[in-house]
């Protein structure tokens, strides 16, 4: 385990939130499958953010953890547990869409463009003591 070559060495610009490849050696001589305290991931926030981006599939649907997993195999390849593609799709979903609360705000605006548009449609928002 500790004699595995693959590496990458990165580090941050000043003009932004960019980072620079200093080195990448893409060869590993330790099983993938093993995980170990000492062994740095990538976490469900950092994929969050790369996938963020794509979240809107060129088929018109959202990816599934299922997709983050093979794209994040793809791209990178490296493996990562269906749990940690749950937690970054909902990471990259309230980066694009807002926590869920925002987006509870915009349900009466919501309901009257869908009347609008809509003649024949009827909204009954409904609020509990909470708002």
């Amino acid at each position: 385990m500790g004699n595995c070559t693959w590496k990458l060495r990165v580090v941050r610009r000043d003009e932004g939130t960019y980072f620079q490849v200093k080195s990448f050696v893409n060869e590993h001589t330790c099983p993938l499958e093993e995980i170990h305290r000492r062994h740095r991931q990538a976490s469900a926030v950092i994929i969050g953010e790369v996938i963020a981006p794509r979240l809107q599939q060129q088929d018109g649907r959202l990816m599934r953890q299922k997709d983050i997993i093979a794209y994040m195999k793809s791209m990178y390849g490296i493996q990562i547990m269906y749990s940690k593609a749950h937690a970054a799709l909902d990471y990259a979903l309230s980066l694009t869409y807002g926590m869920h609360e925002e987006t509870f705000q915009l349900l009466p605006s919501f309901g009257y463009v869908l009347e609008q548009k809509n003649l024949s449609t009827i909204t009954d928002l409904q609020c509990d003591e909470d708002g």
